[in-house]
């Protein structure tokens, strides 16, 4: 089962001229599991500069590769997993892995990202991408150390959570990176996911059922090597200019003392909602004094933003709990009014990290049967549960979904078989495209990360609609413009972004996503982390100046941001063969109702809560969106004028 592979032939013909590359390695990992085969193949030094890298050479590399409408769970789906050129440096923040696979749990061909240090390890091992196809005939995880590539049995971990899985391999590999799934990802549940080093999600929408469809239980990596600089004197010098706005940064401590609790403060959120005992359960002084032990973060990061927890009462004292961040477990609060304390959302939280489970999702299958119970349509008899809002019965969901057993094996796939197998029935979860809402409008205001989960291919998620709107953050037109400056906007788009559909809401989210999707697109595609606490520091002209200074190649501003927007149009493409069209970009019908939260009630409103956002305004917003990616506002896909001019035709 064994593949050892010569690494250091990374040198490519390209124009008749022998080319050596700088910031990638040139190497691309096929393994194919059914044959049990690994190969690997060049870098297209056309497509690099065509889609950047990481994100954009995934989605170049999918098109390639994926026929429409298969089923996800099939060997002939692919997992792509990518890195950026930044990706091995010390470039700050610069650790991002990219999965791109088709999902079960929405049928779209789409992307997930996760940090740590799996991608730094890839790159220092010698390559930039890896894809795995077909399935192997038993439990096996792929080991990647250097110029080894190994096919191994995995039959003393197949049935172990993920945070054992970790253990015995970073046990047994030493210093190594891990990408592994739990029992959920094993027995194919929709949305399981994998996680990065045991603290990084990565594959909202069901990527560790696609893994577990596989046999495969983790992807190993260890790399000793290094990255080649084509300029490194102008590198160091970006490098410390950067660094030291980082050091200087007045808010820096704070942020190395909240991590995302201070973005988000969840604790707020209830106070405002008059549920005064769980806003102290979740304050800043809880966080610091009773649960935080210590910040770990990823390699190259100054910032620090992942936890390590502690719980030090009742049955837990010895439970140390890994997150991306505090506010995971404590926005499993604002989803079930059965949690009462601060350690039963930990618990959870921590028991679906286990088990490869989206957190999300979870919470919000449990709030939509509570209200089934409430309204006799779920009862003990129709679902074999005798039904509370405790952390025991959350438990005893999360079990039974993992393992499929009795009631679970119909919340394992998704949350519309319930409204479809109970009749009668009006209740339905707000869901887009499958997946449950992750920021609520309703409480957050109608910002560009609300607007994107309903345009996004995968549906609802957390990541590619950073703009000046999240969480409250552009608070006057200045501050606008400025951040649009930095994300590289066209200043010719700035009256369009200005002009929204009613005057009073000032942005116009629809215009303003298409920008915040190809900056996300622009970072994702380096490497560089999408979190605003080290984004900040970024701009279009900084990013393309460290681009260039690693690589060495010549590109502007403009061939980085057009090869963010030739990537999304791809992406848009693919899932357009997948069927999907402007029927699937829907706002949930709930969001138009007001929503109870504590004892409170909220409307949907702009960003600036001025103007209460309607079906009508919802659906302008749309069509500005469609608009201004130069789609057509009918099917919401791409025109040909828009395909032409990004050069995607042979895609069609």
């Amino acid at each position: 089962m064994c593949s050892t592979l010569p690494l250091w032939g990374t040198k490519n013909k390209t124009g008749g001229q022998l080319m050596e590359w700088k910031g990638f390695t040139g190497n691309i990992i096929n393994v194919n599991l059914t044959n049990n085969e690994i190969n690997l193949s060049k870098q297209n030094f056309d497509d690099i500069k065509q889609f950047g890298g990481g994100l954009g050479i995934n989605t170049k590399l999918a098109a390639d590769l994926f026929e429409p409408n298969i089923d996800p769970l099939s060997p002939e789906n692919h997992i792509i997993i990518g890195v950026g050129p930044l990706v091995g440096t010390i470039t700050p923040g610069s650790s991002r892995s990219v999965g791109t696979s088709k999902f079960p749990a929405t049928g779209a061909i789409a992307y997930s990202c996760g940090s740590m240090s799996f991608g730094f390890n890839l790159k220092l091992a010698g390559y930039d991408n890896i894809i795995i196809s077909g399935k192997a005939e038993k439990p096996i995880y792929l080991l990647i150390w250097d110029d080894h590539i190994e096919i191994c049995d995995a039959a003393s971990i197949w049935g172990k959570n993920i945070i054992r899985t970790h253990d015995i391999l970073s046990k047994k590999y030493n210093s190594c990176s891990t990408i592994a799934i739990g029992q959920a990802g094993e027995n194919l549940v929709y949305h399981s996911l994998a996680l990065i080093d045991r603290v990084s999600t990565f594959g909202r929408g069901g990527l560790g059922a696609v893994m577990g469809s596989k046999n495969l239980k983790a992807i190993v990596a260890k790399g000793t090597n290094s990255i080649s600089i084509a300029h490194p004197k102008e590198f160091t010098k970006l490098f410390k200019r950067l660094f030291d706005r980082i050091k200087n940064y007045p808010h820096r401590e704070s942020w190395h003392d909240l991590g995302m609790l201070r973005s988000l403060p969840v604790g707020m959120l209830f106070k405002t909602a008059g549920q005064n005992q769980k806003a102290r359960q979740c304050s800043e002084r809880v966080y610091l004094n009773q649960l935080k032990k210590r910040r770990i973060a990823c390699p190259s990061c100054p910032m620090g933003d992942k936890d390590i927890l502690k719980l030090e009462e009742g049955d837990s004292t010895e439970l140390i709990h890994y997150a991306t961040s505090i506010i995971n477990p404590f926005l499993m609060f604002t989803d079930l009014d059965g949690l009462n304390y601060n350690h039963e959302a930990i618990l959870a939280h921590d028991k679906c990290n286990q088990y490869g489970l989206d957190y999300m999702m979870v919470a919000a299958l449990l709030d939509y049967c509570t209200k089934l119970f409430e309204k006799g349509i779920l009862t003990k008899e129709n679902s074999g549960i005798e039904w509370n809002t405790d952390i025991t019965t959350l438990i005893h969901i999360i079990e039974i979904i993992t393992y499929k057993t009795e009631f679970g094996e119909l919340l394992s796939k998704s949350f519309d078989n319930l409204s479809e197998l109970y009749e009668g029935t009006s209740e339905k979860l707000p869901n887009v495209k499958g997946l449950d809402v992750v920021f609520e409008p309703r409480l957050l205001h109608l910002g560009t990360m609300e607007f994107e989960q309903v345009v996004n291919p995968k549906g609802s998620h957390v990541a590619s609609g950073g703009s000046p709107t999240y969480i409250g953050a552009g608070s006057s037109i200045e501050k606008f413009k400025s951040h649009f400056n930095r994300m590289g906007i066209p200043s010719f788009a700035f009256d369009n972004i200005f002009t929204p559909p009613v005057a009073e809401m000032v942005i116009n989210v629809g215009r303003l996503t298409r920008y915040a999707e190809d900056w996300y697109t622009v970072l994702t595609s380096l490497g560089l982390c999408a979190r605003a606490q080290i984004n900040r520091f970024y701009g279009l002209e900084s990013v393309t100046e460290l681009y260039n200074a690693i690589t060495g190649f010549n590109t502007t501003s403009d061939d980085l941001r057009k090869a963010a927007e030739r990537t999304w149009n791809l992406l848009k493409l693919m899932n357009m063969k997948e069927n999907f069209s402007r029927k699937d970009d829907k706002f949930p019908e709930d969001w138009f109702k007001p929503l109870k939260f504590g004892n409170k009630y909220f409307k949907l409103l702009d960003f600036f809560g001025e103007t209460i956002i309607t079906p009508d305004i919802a659906n302008q917003l749309l069509d500005d969106y469609y608009d201004e990616r130069g789609w057509d506002k009918i099917t919401g896909n791409p025109i040909k004028a828009k395909i032409n001019e990004l050069e995607l035709k042979s895609f069609i």
